[in-house]
């Protein structure tokens, strides 16, 4: 079981009051409902004790003492939020809940019985009130596992803790894990009920005695044996009960058990298995119960576990727990360096966990060492290149080198980990404490990384390409330099979180989902702190981000965002770049630089102010060039770039038209490309916006900037240059990319500065890259079909990994742009994988048609016969063989479509009848 601390669920003693003030049309409030999230900081457990003079406990009240609190799925806070119905899960059916009040705001959770014990999970459901800023009122609601214990009153419970305060839970022990030669206190306590409630009291037992103890047992009590399970283990001592001459230690009111493995009769420090038994029998009136109700046993287990604490007390080395330790290989076993086991020899530590104790310094682990887990108290732990299986301490910073490790967790003062190179599990530091809480990734590849701090991710080696799970953090900062960072995605975990992605050199950045998860969460592409530290590249739009902003901090920024955006705030650096594929709605958008959107696809709620806009779409007049709420932004609020615009108002909303337009500069076809070696492309730069064109005598000039020669060759003829990739760089990945760029002169040859440069971001790769508009699993109707669009420099495979499931074709080409057909011609419930040049991209799986009819068995016809197709949308009717019915469409009644075939055929012809392509039928001329 869990502890229990002082528990669960802060609804903020709202749960447990009664409100006694309404807002007037209170009546009338929460007209609609939404469902809502449970956060807690505690655990969910109650503890229970039947027997007493109350069977009730005052849920509300318990929960008020913990850290529950209810809240719309945007984190909006909820007002008077209580329990209103409570419903099994599993276990045992211990409980009830008795609501009352005037507004059933007392809940009572009750025992069914007075007798009976166990385990119940409960699901609690909560409602509260929200109003949102339109002034909707709603009525949220939202629910949480507890679990309750149930114990008989006087049962005797083995524990690791006293614990003293009413209701409150102990952690309980099942079993015991120990290292050969350690010690373990075992606490021994009864339960009783609340002198007014059911919560349970652990009350720690007295009058234990040891099962030989000579001295007469007092009138009630409990006499204990402790018995080893093999000859192999021997019991070296017991404290904490009465023993046979009399003597007594009580350090938590229970026991002190010492284990040892044994030896040729000495003990040794093997962590080898074996059951060590602990029996605890009922004294009632001075006898030992033979009554098997009132025997209460634990097993523990000597696991393959080496606490240095024990070895050093046997072995008089405290100094090292200041100095450190290292773990290192001698004579092909893992071993603790200069620490003897109880036999004298080396512990050794090969696949087995090894405790570190409180106070213990710096640790470090050689390379070749393999360690199964490494858990306890450190100052700091180095892994080389080494294995470790997993790493879980209560305090201690964590650095792995070139290394192999597990899931790492550390909590503490001191809970940051950071990642040179190697590989790692995933990592969770959410438990430090407060600003104490950092993860950094130099290099390698871990797995998910949670944390209530700070993730910072720097790409500073070419050698060493960083790759990420999902993060969960309040700040991350990633910065790719020679190498790339591929980060699974990210997702705030609390207001005022602050992700910054920057770096412009190798491979760049890949982000999976940018989640804000409604918090006030700002994305930063670039980096103020350095001039050089632009960010360039093409990332998804944020999800649940309507109280979040996007700015842009560094002059040379240039950032493509797909998916459909809804902020805040959109705010642009000098010189910055953003082009928007999709519609976007914002609440205000701020800053000198531009941002390319498409025509008709923005929306302002608030208010807009100096930052310039590009429209993507050929420009007309009359063209809808953006939208916003009636009154808040002004025709010049923004700086239209090539355009200007007129405002009419509408129902609440001003729409801006272009008014006319002009030629404003240069622009490349494409923003972004990656050529292949062996592979050329070919760039044109056309006038800005659409429409326009270049002025008489102006000229374009094109140029690379950075990239080695040896990688990219240019050839410029006009507005059009050819970039040819001859060879790859293996050894400097940012020698593999390069920006081509067209700049505007006059017709003396004078850069016209007063117009952009374009520029077109380019990576060479070593063999041809491709790109899909569909990446995830999905499913197509039995003879449906779906369509894919590729895009790639070059021609494309495109296969299945299955036959007989989906047959491919390509239907098109448009450019780059590749669409290839699937059709599902396998049974329902067949699925293959679908391959983009060799990689899978997404499984996909043959359902069942969309639609039924009212025959599906062959049938003999003599004349005419009219069946019923029903389906959402018109369907497909054909016959496969002419010549042997004639199908005639009848009517159609909602879905319902009557179709009716008459036979033309020789008697006995036969032919299939098929709806949307799937042959449902046969029919016979009867």
């Amino acid at each position: 079981m869990k502890k229990i601390t002082g528990k669960v669920v802060s609804l903020v003693l709202a749960l447990a009051l009664v409100v006694t003030s309404f807002s007037a049309n209170f009546a009338f409030a929460a007209n609609k409902s939404t469902s809502g999230t449970v956060h807690k900081t505690q655990q969910d457990d109650i503890y229970l004790a039947n027997g007493g003079d109350s069977k009730e406990v005052d849920l509300n009240a318990f929960l008020a003492t913990g850290d529950f609190k209810l809240e719309t799925k945007n984190h909006e806070e909820v007002s008077d939020p209580k329990v209103t119905a409570i419903s099994h899960v599993s276990g045992d059916r211990l409980v009830s809940l008795k609501l009352s009040g005037d507004d059933d705001d007392t809940a009572t959770l009750k025992l069914k019985s007075s007798s009976d014990n166990g385990t119940e999970v409960i699901k609690v459901l909560f409602s509260g009130d929200y109003t949102n800023d339109d002034g909707d009122e709603y009525t949220v609601k939202g629910s949480q596992e507890l679990t309750v214990h149930v114990y008989d009153k006087g049962e005797l419970v083995f524990g690791k803790t006293k614990v003293k305060d009413s209701g409150e839970g102990i952690d309980e022990l099942d079993a015991f894990p120990m290292t050969a030669g350690a010690t373990v206190n075992v606490g021994i306590f009864t339960v009783e009920p609340g002198e007014n409630d059911a919560f349970a009291n652990f009350v720690p037992a007295t009058n234990l005695y040891q099962s030989d103890a000579k001295t007469g047992y007092a009138k009630d009590g409990y006499q204990i044996d402790v018995s080893s399970g093999s000859n192999d283990f021997h019991l070296l001592g017991i404290t904490g009960i009465i023993t046979s001459d009399g003597a007594s230690s009580d350090p938590v009111n229970g026991v002190v058990a010492t284990i040892g493995k044994m030896k040729d009769g000495t003990v040794t420090g093997d962590a080898g298995t074996g059951n060590v038994t602990i029996t605890a029998k009922k004294i009632k009136d001075g006898k030992v119960s033979s009554n098997s109700d009132d025997k209460y046993t634990l097993k523990a287990k000597i696991e393959k576990k080496v606490d240095v604490d024990t070895l050093l007390s046997y072995d008089s080395n405290d100094n090292y727990k200041d100095s450190g330790f290292t773990i290192k290989k001698t004579s092909g076993k893992t071993v603790l360096d200069g620490v003897k086991q109880f036999d004298g020899k080396e512990a050794v530590l090969t696949d087995k966990e090894v405790v570190f104790g409180t106070l213990t310094g710096k640790v470090s682990v050689d390379e070749d060492t393999n360690v199964r887990k490494i858990s306890g108290t450190v100052t700091q732990l180095d892994i080389g290149d080494g294995n470790v299986g997993s790493v879980d301490l209560d305090n201690g910073e964590v650095n792995l080198t070139d290394g192999k490790v597990g899931d790492i967790s550390t909590d503490g003062a001191s809970g940051e980990v950071t990642i040179t190179s190697g590989k790692a599990g995933n990592i969770d530091t959410s438990d430090a404490d407060d600003n104490a809480d950092k993860v950094t990734i130099n290099g390698g590849s871990v797995g998910t990384i949670k944390t209530d701090g700070t993730v910072e991710i720097q790409s500073t080696d070419d050698d060493e390409p960083i790759t990420t799970g999902k993060i969960t953090a309040l700040k991350v900062s990633a910065y790719a330099d020679e190498a790339k960072v591929s980060i699974g995605g990210i997702t705030a975990n609390d207001d005022d979180s602050d992700f910054t992605l920057y770096g412009t050199d190798g491979s760049g950045i890949s982000v999976g989902t940018i989640d804000f998860d409604y918090y006030d969460t700002t994305l930063n592409l670039g980096n103020e702190d350095d001039e050089d530290d632009a960010f360039v590249g093409t990332i998804a739009a944020p999800i649940n981000a309507v109280n979040g902003k996007i700015a842009t901090q560094n002059d040379d920024t240039d950032v493509t965002v797909t998916g459909t955006v809804n902020v805040d705030t959109l705010s642009f650096d000098t010189d910055a770049a953003i082009t928007f594929k999709d519609a976007v709605t914002v609440g205000t958008i701020d800053g000198d630089g531009t941002f390319t959107v498409g025509a008709g696809k923005l929306y302002i709620s608030e208010s807009a102010s100096g930052a310039r806009m590009k429209i993507s779409d050929p420009l007309t007049n009359g063209l809808v060039a953006f939208k916003a709420d009636a009154g808040n932004v002004d025709v010049d609020d923004l700086d239209t770039y090539g355009f200007t615009v007129d405002k009419t108002t509408a129902s609440g909303v001003d729409t801006f038209k272009v008014a006319s337009t002009s030629f404003a500069g240069v622009a490349i076809n494409k923003t972004f490309s990656s050529i292949a070696k062996d592979y050329s492309e070919t760039f044109t730069a056309v006038a800005y916006p659409n429409g326009t064109s270049l002025p008489a005598g102006y000229t374009v000039k094109w140029e690379l900037d950075g990239g080695s020669e040896d990688v990219f060759t240019l050839t410029t003829s006009g507005n059009t240059a050819k970039v040819e990739v001859t060879s790859i760089d293996s050894t400097f990945a940012s020698e593999n990319h390069t920006t081509l760029t067209a700049t505007l002169y006059d017709e003396d040859g004078y850069e016209l500065d007063d117009y952009d440069a374009a520029k077109c971001d380019i990576t060479a790769t070593a063999v041809p890259e491709a790109t899909s508009d569909t990446t995830k699993d999905f499913s197509v109707a039995k003879g449906s079909t779906y369509q894919f669009k590729i895009t790639s420099t070059t021609a494309p495979t495109f296969t299945t990994g299955t036959a007989g499931v989906f047959s491919v074709a390509l239907a098109s080409k448009n450019g780059n742009d590749y669409f290839y057909k699937i059709t599902a011609i396998g049974n329902v419930g067949a699925a293959t994988g679908i391959y983009l040049n060799g990689t899978k991209l997404l499984v996909a799986t043959v359902k069942a048609p969309a639609f039924t009819t009212d025959t599906t068995k062959d049938v003999t016809v003599k004349g005419a016969y009219t069946l019923k197709v029903t389906a959402a949308a018109t369907p497909t009717f054909a016959l496969g063989t002419a010549g042997v019915f004639k199908a005639e469409f009848v009517s159609k009644t909602g879905n319902d479509y009557l179709y009716k075939i008459t036979s033309v055929g020789a008697v006995g012809a036969k032919t299939g009848v098929y709806v949307n392509g799937v042959k449902t039928f046969v029919a016979t001329v009867g």
